[in-house]
């Protein structure tokens, strides 16, 4: 019986690599992005296509509903649509706090309850929650998108025990620097909402270098989906992947390293050292 894999942000980058991979490898992929024309080239390789915006219900239950009706079975759950805001606390307005809320939590909540009754239906599944380790070791300018990561660790955490009696397994991704588009998108954001009369206007440069610090030194996205695909396919998989650069090394300086010390080589690497006399 050919498996189903429902993946959601497949437009760009980690979705739109694995959607393509696990297709290659016999899988009917369901990929799902808010704009449907930027899944051409993924429908063109046969899956099976659909428009979702993760910040709507009713799209969110079409989905699944037609995702269903057409495949008849959801086995493997790719939580990977995502929005990265990338601003100073006290320069975040409330419509782009909720949309960064509605897009990596909210939503992502919404869609495991319409697809966990379709799974237990079928003896069960995999739901794969993609985090990061931002959420791990969070930095300045980033606490909008860290909180909302570290939210999804802790319902990944909370729903790997709920799900497990019903035959549902629950995975963390956590990566590290991958190749995506990622930073240009957090740029973008940050251009349209950074105001010169921020507080932090003087160091205008770090704000903007923070949007595309994933992106140095980073992992090739399709070598990361090439290890992934493996270690969340398999019959019992980890509760905890990281993969990527620095998704090791960033969780042990949170672990190990004074609170201080961190504190002070974070604000140095986004310079707020130029802002405090004390430094």
């Amino acid at each position: 019986m050919q498996k189903v894999a429902f993946i959601t942000g497949c437009s760009t980058g980690i979705g739109r690599e694995l959607a393509m991979q696990l297709n290659n490898q016999g899988w009917k992929v369901v990929a799902t992005a808010r704009r449907i024309e930027t899944l051409e080239s993924l429908e063109k390789a046969g899956c099976l296509v659909l428009p979702l915006d993760v910040t709507e219900p009713r799209q969110i239950k079409k989905a699944v509903r037609d995702a269903v009706e057409i495949c008849g079975r959801i086995d493997l759950l790719v939580n990977n649509a995502g929005y990265g805001l990338i601003l100073p606390v006290l320069d975040i307005q409330e419509e782009e706090l909720r949309r960064q809320q509605n897009t990596n939590i909210t939503g992502v909540i919404q869609l495991i309850q319409e697809v966990a009754p379709v799974m237990r239906s079928h003896g069960g599944g995999t739901i794969v929650n993609i985090g990061s380790i931002s959420g791990v070791a969070p930095t300045p300018f980033s606490a909008a998108y860290c909180a909302s990561k570290a939210a999804i660790h802790a319902w990944s955490d909370v729903l790997r025990m709920e799900l497990q009696p019903f035959g549902i397994r629950v995975v963390t991704v956590q990566p590290g620097g991958i190749v995506t588009d990622f930073g240009k998108n957090s740029r973008k954001t940050v251009e349209a909402n950074f105001s010169k009369s921020s507080w932090y206007a003087p160091v205008e440069e770090y704000v903007f270098a923070r949007a595309n610090t994933s992106q140095e030194i980073a992992t090739p996205v399709a070598v990361f989906v090439k290890r992934l695909i493996p270690k969340i396919t398999r019959s019992n998989p980890s509760a905890l992947i990281r993969i990527g650069k620095r998704s090791f090394t960033l969780p042990l300086l949170k672990r190990w390293l004074p609170s201080a010390l961190l504190d002070r080589m974070m604000m140095k690497k986004y310079g707020l050292h130029a802002l405090s006399p004390r430094m």
